[in-house]
């Protein structure tokens, strides 16, 4: 009489072991991601909450962006962990600039913080 109950207890055990190997193997499966799934989408147009400046992003990790004073700049960009962007701007030859920033979007608003110079950027997406 004691057999049955233990089938049935024998059963779930496996059941929840499958279940769990199959959540670690989907895991393992799933590999790293450019950006977090939850985590901004920066691709697109923006332009400056003050000022003229706008960048554009694009999904091969190209940069364009006029600033303030109508300079153009490119290069590319990397995005790096949950909240880091890596710029590399080239100017003109083979001279390239490596700039590390913060990188927040809410919404349609997109926040660069760039530690070093102790400056905050703030865009906004346009069409």
């Amino acid at each position: 009489m004691k057999t049955i109950p233990c089938l049935v207890t024998c059963r779930r055990r496996r059941l929840i072991v499958l279940i769990v190997m199959a959540l670690v193997a989907y895991g393992c499966a799933s590999g790293p991601t450019f950006w977090p799934t939850s985590g901004p989408t920066i691709v697109g147009n923006w332009k400056a909450v003050e000022g003229s400046a706008t960048v554009r992003f694009a999904a091969d990790g190209v940069f364009h962006a006029v600033d303030n004073q109508g300079m153009p700049v490119s290069g590319n960009y990397r995005l790096m962990g949950a909240d880091g962007i890596r710029f590399e701007i080239r100017h003109g030859g083979e001279e390239t600039e490596t700039i590390d920033a913060r990188v927040i979007q809410a919404g349609e608003r997109l926040t660069l913080t760039f530690p070093g110079e102790h400056s905050l950027e703030t865009y906004e997406r346009i069409p």
